[in-house]
């Protein structure tokens, strides 16, 4: 047995955060090969099979798990750290970390213009569905779609998401059987998707959320979207009919960063730029 790698236990843990060896590959911005030798040398580093090699997705042995252990509370305690140390910031200044998804790319727009403007700071995002954590201390905000605020974050809400139905002219106009876009089957689990199972028609197309507001813009079916984004795009018209059956829809976006970084100065002037921009946005 020999010393063990930092950066191979690094790896290990963005294995088991990420999923699969794609996802963490792509996640740590290097090829899934090198992922693979890096796991090889922490085998031969600690004398014991730690993945089982398969069709991509992971799969731990009883060493790989011990090891994720040490992996993950190693990150966290280093994270922890980091965030007390930014915590005492004083100046506006800096790098600011920001997830969310895709689909909300056009409302950042102008928050990040204004932060520039006035700070020297750069906002770096990540526009992903399964987007690093704000609890773990992996990113320092997030806009969320949900109830309220998880444990260990704090939360100011943005606004309401209320949903629609919605379609171009000639998508909604068809004399046959209405085409609609719905998720894709990995979100089967979410209220929407649900909604869809119960009221969409024949379907022409399935996709990531970003892409069907995209695919309803373009005239390619009917979609269930919230008001916000739906109004974005100017081809988009309300089938009113739905109106109904879709508010128990309506969820809440909220900006979240970790309890101790909300009075940082660089974290609170995101927060509040984003706040006042998308309190523009607001729709019924």
């Amino acid at each position: 047995m020999s010393d063990i790698e930092w950066e191979d236990l690094r790896i290990l843990d963005a294995i088991v955060r990420a999923g699969t060896i794609a996802d963490a590959a792509r996640d740590l911005g290097i090829s899934a090969s090198t992922i693979y030798r890096r796991m090889t040398a922490l085998e031969t580093a600690t004398g014991q099979s730690c993945i089982v090699r398969g069709d991509g997705t992971v799969v731990l042995t009883d060493a790989g798990r011990a090891l994720a252990r040490v992996a993950h509370t190693t990150r966290r305690g280093v994270l922890d750290v980091q965030g007390a140390f930014r915590a005492k910031e004083t100046a506006i200044a800096g790098e600011i970390t920001l997830t969310t998804v895709e689909a909300l790319l056009p409302y950042l727009a102008k928050p990040i213009v204004e932060l520039s403007d006035k700070y020297p700071v750069t906002v770096t995002l990540s526009l992903t569905d399964r987007g690093p954590s704000v609890r773990d201390r992996e990113v320092d905000c997030a806009i969320a779609i949900v109830k309220r605020p998880p444990p260990s974050c704090w939360g100011r809400r943005l606004c309401k998401l209320p949903y629609g139905v919605f379609g171009t002219k000639q998508a909604l106009a068809r004399k046959t059987e209405r085409l609609w876009v719905c998720r894709e089957e990995s979100e089967k689990s979410s209220p929407e998707s649900a909604w869809e199972r119960e009221n969409a028609g024949r379907i022409a197309a399935r996709a990531k959320f970003a892409a069907v507001v995209d695919l309803a813009a373009l005239g390619v079916g009917v979609a269930l979207l919230p008001r916000l984004l739906a109004h974005m795009k100017g081809s988009l018209v309300e089938a009113t009919e739905h109106r109904e059956s879709v508010a128990h829809l309506t969820r809440t976006a909220w900006i979240l960063t970790h309890e101790d970084q909300r009075k940082t100065p660089r974290i609170a002037a995101l927060v509040d730029a984003l706040a006042r921009h998308f309190d523009e946005f607001k729709v019924d």
